[in-house]
């Protein structure tokens, strides 16, 4: 029953109360005492009814909010913790793929970037797994890395989440170099060997709270919090007190009271306990809603004082009590004078309506102010229905005119409904009423020209003869949607080009494989590598790099139809994928040819960079969709793999995928399977080859791996060195030569010969630029034993360019534990001098192709010479001892040696051989 109708029925009861008693009072005068005292008695039997119903109606009112309270809690924490957990998720994989968080300037420059400015929101943060925070989008980048270790209230809790790595909302605890209480939310990031590299944070102010529901307001006198497992609190609000440094702290460092402790473990529902309410110990009864989440390991909790539900109550009793005195007086007065009792009556009656007037008009302003639209809705048993109640709010959201009548508003919102929501609101409200049950809907609404997402819920209400009454409340959530989708946009899509990114291309394949199953269909997949992009970038600088990414990205949207999609899944790479190519491997054929003719006719328009033009060609790798076709990554491969032969041919080129491409790919695969297990199973083994002196002495060897598989036999390093490279077992596989030489070192420090000797070992790109590559090296040493000052590591001219000052750091970290580095393969890079005059070398090593070229002509062996001389007068220069590696003939050794250099390495002195033969 709404509030006007009760308002008019109560009138009726009482007017007619009145006259039943006027006549009663002229009738049996007599019997006024009588009457007057049994009246007295129902009335007051009433009243104790009333106040016992009225008990019951604010006890279940106040279950019925706080559920409601609670259960918008729990809806905003999932959808708030999800889509912070994938965006998180996002950005700490680009940070990883991008290699960006290896310099914390960089690093920080991303993540101002790409950060969501949100009330409340203080910022992104990268955390170590040792705890540092590494860095950060809102401090100072040149500042010492604070750490979790020094924070009482975060190092126990951080050891916790690196023992059971996942998405956790931490506790709350004062950040100093920011001076304010934070509560930050993390996600584990891990490397591609699956190795926890930290954790991705976005860090909250404490003092402004989470946002975990855009349009959640919190009734008064309810309060909400986030309870974890070991009864601390991660967030409550609206705080008691105002909030200081010092109440945060008192506040999150205890925790909760030990009577609320005792229903946490409950299952779901309403419980009553005792809690302190001031610091001098008085405590007060109170109603707590618990509803867990275990998905996040954490309890959403709303509270109330039973002292708000009894000073409620007995608000809701003052009318009964005021009609319960005036009826006393009317008794009263009848009993003096019936006229004067109907004169009483009468002026009871007006009072009254006048107040359930009054009433009403409180309950319009109130619902004014409350950001939900409130309505109710008759459903009559003849199958017509209207809007019953439309509070001001929800007539203001719905733009509906202020003199438009009651009966016509539900026609006017539901014209209001989205052309594409219209079924679905349909369905989901028809479905509810057949059942009895409440709904939720969230839609879209077309108001005044403006789009707005509303979220409904609906709930059966009373039923009478004529039909049933529904009540329910609309929310305004569409900035709510607004931020969802650029989390969305974010997780999605690649921050530069604003293409789809690997995970929306790898959705999109997924249909793509679906549609041409089911309608016998031919799609294609086009992996395309921009031609030595690394070598451009690394020359003009990574913001012209960028300009270049986003102008290829354009181009290729101009060559494709909106049914396409145009992905960039790493730095230089993209991907194309043609969703529809015709009914047959010949149209799909053509149509690819086509649009790789286009595609390179495209990119012979020049870039315009750094005042310059620029050609860039590229590498393409095509493979089809068939109707058979069934797996996502295996279609990737296939692309890959043609791209990579594509670059094998030469570059500039386009390979489509065919069954000789795919053995070698399946051979690649298993021997990349067969090298990881050999790795595991020890089949591996070191061959040394030694390094002589001008008198032809030994002086040190270097470590060459070799691997005689159980079944092929010896594989040529060659052939398994080069797969290795293009997964992560590379990091493997150097770390195992590594170790091994440094346990021969130790085994060879006792013998009479070999003590003095020092050992060589190569070390790959992606080895030097790991982040924890000085920590792997110094670890190996120190476990084994081994001497570092007889450690040479050797690094090539290729394996600088990029982040140079990065690598010279990790080598003069290494140089002053004692390691020593030569540069191998000197001549055939990119070196520049004056980055050679910083690098903290002990050798340079002169390419074989100088010293040992069968195939070269007279002219180009004395060119050779004249190398070789002017390397050596350089080396010494620079105060590094030279060496010269493929000696194989004694021609050979006499020339170098002539021409001073120090240390010779080669066949003609013994090929790699076993320990036991050296």
């Amino acid at each position: 029953m709404s509030l006007e109708e009760g308002a008019t029925k109560q009138g009726n009861e009482l007017t007619q109360m009145g006259v039943t008693r006027t006549s009663a009072a002229n009738t049996y005068v007599g019997s006024l005492r009588v009457v007057v005292s049994v009246a007295a008695w129902a009335l007051f039997a009433i009243f104790l009814v009333i106040c016992a119903s009225l008990w019951s109606r604010s006890v279940t009112s106040s279950d019925h909010e706080l559920k409601h309270v609670a259960e918008m809690l729990e809806q905003g924490v999932r959808s708030h913790f999800s889509n912070t957990d994938l965006f998180l998720r996002t950005v700490g994989n680009d940070l990883v793929y991008n290699d960006v968080f290896a310099n914390r300037e960089a690093a920080q420059k991303y993540l101002q970037r790409i950060e969501l400015p949100q009330k409340g929101v203080i910022g992104l943060a990268f955390v170590t797994a040792v705890g540092d925070v590494w860095v950060t989008s809102f401090t100072d980048v040149n500042e010492p890395a604070p750490s979790l270790h020094g924070v009482s209230l975060a190092a126990a809790e951080f050891e916790s989440a690196l023992a059971n790595p996942g998405f956790h909302i931490a506790r709350p605890y004062f950040f100093e170099p920011i001076n304010r209480w934070v509560v930050p939310m993390r996600t584990p990031i891990f490397a591609d060997n699956g190795e926890l590299l930290g954790f991705m944070s976005l860090v909250f102010e404490l003092e402004r709270g989470l946002r975990l529901s855009i349009n959640m307001v919190v009734p008064e006198g309810i309060q909400v919090s986030l309870v974890r497992p070991d009864h601390y609190l991660s967030y409550v609000y609206p705080l008691v007190r105002e909030h200081t440094e010092e109440t945060l702290a008192e506040l999150y460092q205890a925790q909760i009271s030990p009577e609320l402790r005792q229903i946490m473990h409950e299952s779901e529902g309403v419980y009553q306990y005792q809690r302190k309410i001031d610091r001098d110990g008085s405590k007060e009864q109170a109603y707590a809603y618990i509803n867990p989440l275990p998905e996040y390991n954490i309890t959403a909790v709303a509270m109330r004082s039973r002292t708000k539900v009894i000073h409620e109550w007995l608000y809701s009793l003052l009318i009964p009590f005021a009609v319960l005195l005036s009826a006393y007086l009317a008794l009263w007065f009848a009993a003096r004078r019936a006229q004067g009792y109907l004169r009483t009556a009468e002026h009871e009656i007006n009072v009254r309506q006048s107040a359930l007037v009054q009433s009403l008009e409180r309950y319009g302003k109130l619902t004014a102010l409350i950001p939900a639209g409130v309505y109710q809705l008759r459903l009559r048993n003849d199958g017509t229905r209207e809007f019953y109640y439309l509070s001001p709010r929800a007539r203001a959201m719905l733009g509906i005119p202020a003199a438009m009548p009651l009966s016509e508003t539900l026609d006017y919102a539901v014209d209001l409904i989205h052309q594409d929501d219209i079924e679905s609101f349909v369905e989901t409200e028809e479905s509810a009423i057949q059942r009895g049950v409440p709904f939720t809907w969230q839609g879209r609404l077309n108001v005044n020209n403006d789009l707005l997402w509303v979220n409904i819920h609906s709930r059966p209400g009373e039923s009478d003869a004529s039909g049933n009454l529904w009540h329910g409340v609309m929310l305004d959530i569409t900035e709510q949607r607004r931020s969802q989708q650029q989390i969305e946009e974010l997780s999605y899509y690649d921050a530069l080009t604003h293409l789809p990114n690997r995970a929306l291309l790898h959705e999109r394949i997924g249909t793509a494989l679906v549609n041409a199953k089911k309608k016998q269909r031919y799609g294609a997949l086009l992996s395309i590598d921009l031609d030595n992009f690394k070598m451009l970038n690394d020359s003009l600088g990574q913001e012209e790099g960028d300009r270049v990414l986003s102008a290829v990205g354009e181009r290729l949207l101009d060559l494709v139809s909106s049914e396409d999609t145009v992905s960039r899944v790493t730095a230089d790479e993209f991907v194309i994928l043609l969703a529809n190519t015709g009914d047959s491997e010949q149209a799909a054929l053509k149509h690819v040819l086509e649009l790789t003719d286009a595609l390179n006719n495209a990119m012979l328009q020049p870039f315009v960079l750094a005042k310059d033009s620029y050609i860039l060609t590229v590498s393409i790798g095509v493979t089809l969709i068939t109707p058979t076709a069934e797996s996502v990554e295996r279609l990737l491969q296939q692309a890959d793999q043609a791209m990579f032969e594509a670059k094998d041919a030469g570059r500039n080129t386009c390979v489509v995928f065919d069954a000789d491409i795919e053995a070698r790919m399946n051979a690649r695969l298993e021997l990349q399977r067969d090298l990881h297990r050999g790795i595991l199973n020890d089949e591996l083994e070191l061959h040394y080859q030694p390094k002589v002196n001008r008198y032809s002495e030994t002086v040190g060897v270097e470590a060459l791996v070799r691997w005689r598989h159980p079944i092929r036999g010896m594989i040529a390093p060659g052939d398994f060195i080069t797969v290795a490279e293009q997964s992560a077992d590379i990091i493997l596989l150097g770390s195992w030569v590594l170790r091994k030489a440094c346990h021969k070192l130790v085994e060879w420090a006792d013998h009479e010969v070999r003590h003095d000797w020092t050992m060589s070992v190569n070390v790959s790109v992606k080895q030097l630029r790991a982040d924890n590559f000085v920590e792997q090296v110094l670890s190996i040493v120190e476990e084994t034993g081994a001497r570092s000052e007889k450690l040479i590591l050797e690094i090539t001219e290729s394996m600088l360019i990029g982040d140079t000052e990065h690598a010279i750091r990790k080598m003069l970290a290494l140089r002053e534990r004692g390691v020593r580095f030569s540069l191998d393969d000197f001549g055939t890079g990119y070196s520049n001098l004056g980055y050679l005059q910083r690098l903290p070398l002990d050798q340079l090593k002169i390419d074989r192709s100088f010293v040992s070229s069968p195939t070269a002509t007279a002219e180009e062996v004395r060119t050779h010479r004249k190398l070789t001389k002017s390397i050596i007068s350089l080396g010494h220069t620079l105060d590094l001892i030279v060496v010269a590696e493929g000696v194989e003939t004694e021609e050979q050794f006499n020339i170098l040696l002539e021409q001073g250099c120090d240390i010779f390495q080669g066949y003609y002195f013994s090929p790699p051989v076993r320990s036991g033969k050296l």
